[in-house]
């Protein structure tokens, strides 16, 4: 069988900061839900119900991500709509007013006027702050809305075709005045955005001081495909027009700039960013406080135990304490989908990653075991009662997540011990109060392990496994010395708080 570092080292680390969990809500659509959930319009940030988020704070949320609060225009929603043949996949009986436009399609950074105004934004934060909850906002730095002001006010902020560019352009990338489409290296382009210039120093002035109103109004941002404005990446992509319009490569990055600057003035703001192709860690290194850490995400998918354990067994923890944990959010497929289907397998890889240090993500309807995927252009997905497994393993799991061992203790990575070793991992928290092992059977069948706490107190105690509430009398010498004895069954854990 597979044989790596997890069962010859044990890792343990003091955890420096809070492992927040993140709840993403798309907006539009919640409240949309809410509306039909309480028999009445609800439409405007007034107007939600703040019962609702005292329900996020009693299973342990510390921050809500509100996505798409931002001001969009007409021509984002004309555009979707005439491509809502597009949405039939995810949403079979949708109407033309189910298409709500792109809320990364933002004209300016101010509420969305059918939302309420940014003042109603700056009384929620306080609102929520007033509560315990905090306030994530969305920062969407590579574009801008086609029909943005700033595309007639200040042109040469964006991405412009060479000025030797015969007329009319090529429509395949540029718009009539020649503004490029927004877009990235990998995914070309998309056709309701402009191309910001981040090569401009008057586009990245007034970039950061975006940054600087968000955080002024929120407790964090996310920061949508963050590392397609690295200098570069950018000159990848943008090359041409950059040489031909007399650009130079600025000498530092945007996000060095902005982050630092920012929390001078808002130094509690944290910054979460959305970033793959190898990226994260210079994401970090630029000052954010944690990263989308997707690589784990799809090895779990795979089903292989054994794709699994070198990235365990490999984990840096700063890299780890960085990251942000999820299986699933609105860009990706619904967690029970990506799984194969099964929804048990999908609550253990979720168990899994929320056991590590970091931010630990919740999306719309994940903890109610949906299948059908909310697309960001739509205000509903395709009615369905969800899981019944995944609503009462969430149930268990937030519960014991939001102890202050989950949250502020020390993590160690432990040994699992016995022929079977192969199928598990081991993972404990513990603060001044809290002794907690998680063992995880990430495999099909039942297996034995033995797991050394070597912490465990002299003589004989109860052990509480807290999944199913069943107590157990063990010797903490022999838990020391041989190990804790379990049997596990295949795609699932058991968590244990002991003395």
């Amino acid at each position: 069988m597979y044989k790596f570092v997890i069962g010859l080292l044990l890792m343990n680390f003091l955890v420096n900061a809070y492992n927040p969990t993140i709840y993403e809500l798309s907006l539009r659509p919640w409240l949309y839900e809410l509306t039909n959930k309480y028999g009445r319009k609800i439409s405007k940030l007034n107007d939600i119900p703040m019962e609702e988020f005292q329900n996020l704070k009693d299973i342990g949320v510390d921050y809500v991500w509100l996505m798409g609060i931002w001001q969009l225009g007409q021509y984002g929603l004309d555009f979707d709509r005439a491509h809502a043949n597009d949405y039939k996949s995810n949403l079979p009986d949708f109407t033309i007013d189910d298409v709500i436009g792109s809320p990364y399609a933002i004209t300016e950074f101010v509420c969305n006027s059918e939302l309420g105004t940014d003042q109603d934004i700056i009384n929620l934060r306080q609102k929520l702050n007033d509560m315990g909850l905090k306030l994530m906002l969305d920062f969407v730095p590579n574009h801008s809305a086609i029909d943005s002001p700033y595309r007639t006010s200040n042109i040469d902020y964006y991405i412009r075709a060479p000025p030797n560019t015969p007329t009319p352009y090529d429509s395949e990338y540029y718009l009539p005045d020649g503004v490029s489409y927004g877009g990235d290296q990998w995914d070309g382009f998309w056709k309701d955005t402009a191309q910001w210039n981040y090569w401009n120093p008057d586009t990245r002035n007034y970039l950061k001081s975006v940054v600087k109103k968000i955080a002024s109004m929120s407790d964090g941002m996310r920061c949508d495909m963050a590392m397609v404005i690295l200098n570069d990446l950018f000159y990848n992509k943008w090359k041409p027009q950059l040489d031909a319009w007399g650009y130079k490569r600025p000498s530092t990055e945007f996000w060095s700039e902005a982050i630092k600057e920012t929390k001078q003035q808002y130094p509690n703001v944290i910054f979460l960013a959305e970033v793959y192709w190898s990226k994260e860690q210079d994401l970090i290194n630029l000052g954010f406080d944690y990263v989308y850490e997707k690589w784990l995400l799809d090895q779990q998918a795979t089903l292989d135990v054994g794709k699994v354990r070198p990235i365990l067994s490999n984990l840096d923890f700063n890299y780890a304490s960085h990251s942000n944990h999820f299986v699933e959010n609105h860009d990706e497929p619904r967690a029970i989908i990506k799984f194969s289907g099964k929804d048990y397998i999908s609550c253990v890889a979720a168990l899994m990653s929320y056991s590590l240090p970091g931010a630990r993500f919740i999306n719309h309807g994940q903890l109610e075991g949906l299948s059908n995927k909310l697309d960001v252009h739509l205000r509903r997905s395709y009615k369905e009662n969800g899981s019944t497994y995944v609503k009462q393993f969430y149930g268990k799991i937030l519960a014991i997540l939001k102890r202050d061992s989950f949250k502020s203790g020390n993590w160690t990575q432990l040994n699992v011990t016995g022929d079977q070793y192969w199928k598990f991992f081991a993972f404990r928290w513990t603060s001044s109060s809290d002794k907690i092992v998680v063992i995880i059977n990430f495999s099909e069948g039942s297996g034995y392990g033995l797991v050394k706490l070597s912490d465990a107190s002299s003589g004989q105690q109860t052990i509480t496994e807290l999944m199913s509430g069943q107590t157990y009398v063990r010797s903490g010498d022999d838990m020391r010395n041989n190990g804790l004895g379990v049997i596990v069954d295949g795609w699932n854990a058991q968590i244990f708080k002991y003395f």
